[in-house]
Formats: C-alpha cells, sequence, structure tokens
C-alpha cells in the first residue's frame, strides 16, 4: 500500500500570530543595538568635547595667572572701533571675560622680555586688554567663543610683541593686522566667578566689581548634535592671579 505523502506548514492562524511576535521581537533588538550604538557614540563625543573644554581653559593660564586686573569694561586709554554696540562689558550672556595685563616686547616665558611704557621710558606702564567673548553661530544653536586683543595705540617706549586683533573682514585696516582668535566653536556657556581677597565670591549682581577680584573661576559648557540629540561636556579652572 502507498503512503500519500503531505507536506506541512504554517497555517494562516499561525502566521497571526507568530508574526507579529518575531515583529516585536526584532523591533526589540534594533531598538537595543542603535541604544547602545549611541550610547557609545555619544561618550565618545562627550570626551571629545570634554578635551576640548580643558584646552580651551589651559590656553587662558597664563591671562588668568599674570593679570592685573579684571575688567567691567575695557581700559580707559585703549579703543576698539569693532567693539559691539554699547562697548565691551563683562556682564553680558553668555559672560565676558576681560583681562587687563602689562604689554611687554616678547611673551611671559621669555627671559629677557621687558616692560613697554607709555610714551617715554620713565613714565608709566603701558598695558593690553585681553578679551573673551561669544557670538552666536548662525548655523546652529551654539557660540563661538573668541579672543581679541587690544593694545595701545599712543606712543610707547619699547615695541609691544603683541599686535591688535579684530574680526577677520577688517584684518589690516589701522591698527588691526591680526583676526581674533577662535578658542571654540561649539560653546553652549561661559561663566566667570570673581573672588576678592579673602576668597569670598563677589556678587556682581548686586553692585560688586571684577576690578576686586584676586581668584576667578571659569566655567565652560561644549556640546554636540550627534543624531538629533545634544551631547554636553562641562569644566572649570580656579586660578589666582600672582600681580
Amino acid at each position: 500500500m502507498i503512503k500519500k505523502l503531505t507536506k506541512k506548514g504554517f497555517t494562516i492562524v499561525e502566521l497571526v500570530i507568530v508574526v507579529p511576535i518575531i515583529s516585536v521581537i526584532a523591533i526589540g533588538v534594533i531598538t537595543l543595538v542603535m541604544n547602545m550604538f549611541f550610547q557609545i557614540m555619544a561618550n565618545n563625543s562627550r570626551l571629545n568635547l570634554l578635551l576640548e573644554a580643558q584646552t580651551v581653559l589651559l590656553s587662558l593660564q597664563d591671562e588668568l595667572l599674570f593679570t592685573t586686573n579684571y575688567g567691567e569694561v575695557i581700559m580707559s586709554d585703549l579703543s576698539d572701533v569693532h567693539e559691539p554696540a554699547g562697548g565691551w562689558t563683562f556682564d553680558t550672556s553668555p559672560e565676558t571675560l576681560i583681562v587687563y595685563e602689562t604689554t611687554l616686547t616678547a611673551p611671559r616665558r621669555d627671559p629677557d622680555r621687558e616692560f613697554v611704557y607709555k610714551n617715554n621710558c620713565s613714565g608709566s606702564i603701558a598695558f593690553d586688554n585681553v578679551i573673551y567673548f561669544a557670538e552666536p553661530n548662525p548655523d546652529n544653536d551654539y557660540y563661538t567663543l573668541y579672543r581679541r586683543i587690544l593694545t595701545p595705540q599712543y606712543t610707547t617706549c619699547n615695541s609691544n610683541y603683541r599686535v591688535q586683533t579684530c574680526p577677520t573682514a577688517f584684518v589690516g585696516s589701522d591698527p588691526c593686522y591680526s583676526r581674533d582668535s577662535v578658542i571654540s566653536d561649539r560653546l553652549i556657556d561661559f561663566e566667570i566667578d570673581y573672588y576678592d581677597q579673602d576668597n569670598v565670591l563677589i556678587d556682581t549682581d548686586a553692585g560688586g566689581t571684577p576690578l576686586d577680584a584676586e581668584k576667578v573661576t571659569i566655567h565652560i559648557s561644549l556640546g554636540d548634535s550627534l543624531f538629533g540629540r545634544d551631547v554636553k561636556a562641562e569644566s572649570s579652572l580656579t586660578m589666582r592671579k600672582i600681580n
């Protein structure tokens, strides 16, 4: 007797039950893998941002260490035709750091550096102003942190090793012969805490002035966008001036 062979398969009812279950499992696995991938990429991006933030703060060390004063505005005998509307002021958002430092003939680490004097070699010491300021980026939600240097434009004894800087479009027009330095183009926030000689926080919102500061803490926050999600890193640096 010959037995009739029959083919077995899934019934419609079985497929209706199994396919959604498999789909849910597949979606769950894909979601898990994508989240793990994003976390790996986000951690890598956060580490890069943290390294950049720390590098930015380290680059400020000389200004923070050797500053003569921290200013509310630039010094009265310095000028900037490219200053923002209303002039330079510290209490912007993000904040602006205005550093007063003595004018020198060479960088501070050069043992042969000398002071630059106003008008003649027996006059008062001249000063530069170094300004760290932020401007919004036109194509994203971040800011760019710049450094501008203002130098004396009056007659001096000895030559300043620094030159005055300005926006790129104006480089080459007297007295500006160098562009502002770009410190970071992924800035979220830049804040400065000022402390007096007794290590007490100066309340600048209540009339306190950066001019009384002997120590500052700089807080910087950088960000990036990764697959439509925000990644953020923060760092800070505290320095007491030695002048």
